[in-house]
């Protein structure tokens, strides 16, 4: 390896920085200090090891200093009580075809960059008044979810205004330079759309400046599950692009490699302004200023002392992303671009391409090396195809630019910019298509990765020494080290999550062999006949919580009554994962999702059977579910007949028990009582999310539980749970867990019970 001499005061830098983040500072400075003093005793002055250890130790006081000074941006940390703000809209306006909402960003006086939802149409640049909420963004409430919080604050958002409600408004100020750059994103948005229709609009304006717009969720998991879904967000690949384009112009046109830099260099960085100033725009502009410089200088772009300086930069300017997961992807990609990209083109230098495919090719392959498994970890999503997606798209994405560029000033070039775009998607689709395309892989754990980007490096120098099957075997070596941990189980014990669904309920149950029972699906409470958002929430949060928990199979799927908020994710399920069985009430429902649920059930071939009392359910390892409810005739005139004829049934495994109500109320609950049943329970799934009709105090008498556990959404309309419910158990010895308060309750039996949140019972 050549010298570069920036890496390991770099590498240093990053671990201070990340250190400071988590505490450990004052550990990584006193372990560095005494490195400092030992190599002063044992190296001679003047030497060059004394010299690096000096460097390290500068390298790390910096690090921790300046993320001690500016790594802990403002945010939110507690909720604030409903209040009227000034704020004016300094960000993009994206409406919600579903529900009609807007959803933008605003800065409100004193607090900072918001994300706020309303029922107005808004315009960037208007000065407004509202009424609402301010809280801030969620740390993880289920098991393996990435922070929103780390997120919202990468993009530079302090906190979200919930409940807003507009008062007043007024005309945008010309001169209020933070909206100028939505401006100019509206007023392009708007000129794409005239000339080129949906969904290459939304393509192109992604590629063109990152707007996080509404394209149709199966061209999005399209672009998800070919690895390509970085061409709709303005980063690297972009920025990298257009200086590309830019420098090479300049040149052409006879300006010298400094100036033609410099010029590069400034039109980088009004176009991650345009774009709007996101961090991903923002590091990579700083990570390409300092490649445009290293040109400037007459050096090598890609190296390891660019790499490094690069990092540095963006590490002392925005120090709080530093252990960010799009951090890491970004440095990953550009560390396997220096490793791989040389070595894999010489290799490619037999085949009959032309010089540039073969270099296309090679960068193609060692970004992938580079960042699939920090991709599968992020979004669970393995992509088996992406080389191949990447290698016919990317190529595509420069002339794209430049057409969307072209369309802006000349719309008479849209027919040709549209049919780029169509080519793009249609390669997208059709490889999606591929069998095993849309595959999986649970999130593997921190030492995976780490192990597998040491046998990467290992692979890079054996690649480069010309022992290219040595290199291969590494290489799949270390894919298996990142894969197997997802894909071999070892029996465990009986494993119990409830999902924090918001106001919705899901319970994932593992048994010791790993059969898997879902109960409930999570979703949103629907109309009959109305249009929903109850899949997409549901999936959003069950189905992305089974894929990074490595479930590739539902053996017994139960829906204990066909409304939204307990059968939203059904369907996308079902869709995307084998099913065995769905126990289901049988009741007559109109709503959207229990209608896909039951279409996607009938496709699939999956036996729909009505669960009744007296009906039992086992599994080949212990675990047992008994229906206990409901009976034939159902029960009529309840006052709310679809809930109280919910499917409630007793889970057994050794001298465990947890009772599941679903949303069964007083006229279920008088039933099983009058049944004469053991209704003793360890654990009880509360009726109907903690209502006031439900968990009479001699229905609670009788389960007598330990934890009663309310599945409950924050804010919720319906004032559940009901401080008379709460009550109730509190007085018969239960402790309450909610899952508003507490996030997911995982219940491992023969272990204390766990709670996403720091919650104990209430």
């Amino acid at each position: 390896m050549r010298r570069a001499p920036l890496l390991v005061p770099a590498v240093t830098a990053l671990l201070a920085i990340c250190a400071e983040q988590h505490g450990w500072a004052v550990a990584l400075c006193s372990v560095l200090g005494l490195a400092c003093t030992a190599a002063y005793r044992f190296y001679r002055p003047g030497s060059r090891a004394r010299a690096n250890v000096v460097a390290v130790a500068l390298a790390c006081a910096m690090g921790a200093g300046i993320s001690a000074l500016r790594g802990h941006p403002p945010t939110l940390r507690d909720e604030r009580p409903t209040a009227r703000y000034s704020a004016t809209v300094t960000g993009d306006v994206r409406e919600e075809e579903d529900s009609g909402l807007s959803s933008t960003a605003l800065d409100i006086e004193g607090v900072g960059a918001v994300r706020a939802t309303l029922r107005d149409r808004l315009v960037p640049g208007e000065r407004i008044v509202v009424r609402g909420r301010l809280e801030p963004f969620d740390e993880p409430r289920n098991p393996g979810e990435p922070s929103m919080r780390e997120i919202e604050r990468d993009d530079g958002f302090a906190g979200r205004l919930a409940s807003a409600h507009l008062l007043s408004r007024a005309p945008p100020d010309p001169h209020d330079v933070r909206a100028w750059a939505a401006r100019l994103r509206a007023a392009a948005s708007h000129r794409i759309r005239e000339s080129i229709p949906e969904p290459s609009a939304t393509i192109l304006a992604g590629a063109l400046w990152g707007e996080r717009g509404t394209l149709p969720d199966e061209i999005h998991d399209a672009f998800q599950a070919t690895g390509t879904v970085h061409v709709l967000v303005t980063a690297g690949l972009h920025l990298g692009i257009v200086a590309g384009l830019v420098a090479f112009l300049l040149s052409w046109l006879g300006l010298h490699r400094v100036a033609a830099c410099s010029i590069a260099l400034v039109l980088i960085v009004a176009y991650a302004w345009f774009t709007g100033a996101h961090l991903p725009s923002e590091r990579a502009a700083a990570m390409i200023g300092v490649a445009l410089l290293a040109r400037a200088c007459g050096a090598r772009v890609t190296s390891w002392n660019a790499l490094a300086l690069a990092a540095l930069v963006v590490a002392f300017l925005w120090p709080a992303a530093v252990d960010s997961a799009s951090f890491a992807l970004s440095f990953s990609c550009v560390a396997a671009i220096v490793l791989f990209a040389e070595p894999i083109a010489h290799q490619l230098a037999r085949l009959p391409f032309d010089e540039r495919v073969r270099e296309a090719l090679a960068l193609t392959c060692a970004t992938q090396i580079g960042t699939w498994p920090l991709t599968a970890a992020v979004f669970s999503t393995l992509a088996p195809f992406a080389i191949l997606a990447n290698a016919l798209v990317v190529p595509l994405v420069a002339v794209i630019l430049i057409g969307g560029i072209a369309t802006l000033m000349l719309p008479v070039v849209a027919p040709l910019e549209t049919l780029l775009l169509l080519t793009v998607e249609a390669i997208v689709r059709t490889i999606a298509t591929f069998p095993g395309a849309r595959a999986t892989l649970a999130t593997p754990p921190l030492a995976a990765i780490a192990g597998y980007d040491v046998m990467a490096i290992g692979a890079a120098y054996a690649l480069r020494s010309g022992r290219t099957a040595l290199a291969a075997g590494v290489l799949a070596s270390a894919c298996a080290v990142v894969a197997l941990p997802s894909l071999v189980h070892f029996p465990h014990a009986l494993e119990i999550t409830h999902l924090d669904v918001g106001q919705a309920d899901a319970a994932v149950i593992r048994t010791p062999h790993d059969h898997v029972i879902l109960i409930d699906t999570g979703g949103e409470l629907e109309r009959p006949g109305a249009t929903s958002n109850a899949e997409r929430a549901g999936a959003r949060i069950v189905l992305g919580y089974l894929r990074r928990m490595g479930i590739y199979r539902i053996d017994l799927m139960l829906l204990t009554h066909p409304h939204g908020d307990h059968v939203g994710a059904a369907r996308p399920i079902i869709d995307a994962m084998p099913v065995g069985m769905i126990f289901d009430s049988g009741q007559l429902y109109a709503g959207r999702a229990y209608r896909d649920a039951m279409a996607a059930a009938q496709a699939h071939g999956i036996p729909v059977v009505l669960a009744r009392r007296g009906m039992r359910w086992t599994s080949t390892d212990g675990v047992a579910l008994d229906i206990i409810a409901p009976s034939t005739p159902f029960l009529a005139e309840t006052g709310d007949d679809v809930n109280e004829n919910s499917i409630v049934l007793m889970l057994h495994y050794l001298s465990f028990r947890e009772l599941f109500m679903g949303d069964a109320g007083e006229a279920s609950e008088a039933g099983l009582l009058a049944d004469g049943d053991d209704l003793h329970a360890d654990v009880v799934k509360v009726g109907h999310h903690g209502s006031r009709y439900a968990s009479t105090p001699r229905f609670a008498a009788a389960v007598h539980p330990r934890i009663a556990l309310i599945s409950v959404g924050r804010h919720n309309t319906f004032g559940h749970p009901a401080m008379t419910t709460i009550e109730t158990w509190h007085q018969i010895g239960a402790g309450v867990l909610r899952t508003d308060r507490c996030g997911a309750v995982s219940l491992i039996v023969g272990s204390p019970t766990t709670t996403m949140l720091r919650c104990t019972s209430l």
